[in-house]
């Protein structure tokens, strides 16, 4: 599957946050293919019992590619033009999953074996998969968050501000 196509398959899965079952199993068994043909593990990281982030990686990861899985509702599925993929999460985030995926696929073709791919719950409420994903043992020197910034380099940047 081409990086459109995987977009597209998330896209038109709903995974607002605390639904994000569907996805995260389509992204494990996706991974896991990955992972058969190349000598890679995949794991779940229970969130809840219904929620787990996605974690592959190959050798003794120095670089992690990471981002997350939900989006903010209402859920629309996708579709595209002759410039776009529109689409809730089509940008923020499962266009970015898929680039991290296809740069995977690219970097096993290469022969790389020391990374990683974390694909975390949450993130649009309360950051829980980041919360597990923390606690692992398994670390990487650098992790790459992937969010759009408008081709802004982002360091450590967070911050929210909500009224009632």
């Amino acid at each position: 599957m081409d990086v459109f196509e995987l977009t597209r398959a998330m896209v038109d899965i709903e995974s607002t946050t605390e639904k994000e079952e569907r996805v995260g199993r389509m992204l494990f068994d996706y991974l896991a293919k990955m992972a058969e043909s190349s000598k890679g593990i995949v794991d779940r990281m229970d969130v809840t019992h219904t929620r787990f982030n996605v974690l592959a990686y190959w050798g003794t990861p120095i670089v992690t590619l990471s981002t997350h899985m939900d989006t903010v509702p209402p859920f629309f599925p996708s579709r595209e033009d002759s410039e776009f993929i529109w689409g809730r999460g089509s940008c923020d985030a499962k266009g970015i999953v898929a680039a991290m995926v296809a740069a995977g696929e690219k970097l096993l073709a290469e022969g790389v074996r020391n990374f990683g791919l974390l694909f975390v719950v949450g993130e649009e409420r309360n950051s829980a998969g980041a919360a597990v994903a923390a606690k692992c043992p398994l670390g990487s020197r650098y992790l790459v968050n992937g969010e759009p910034t408008g081709n802004k380099l982002a360091i450590a940047s967070k911050g929210r501000c909500a009224l009632k």
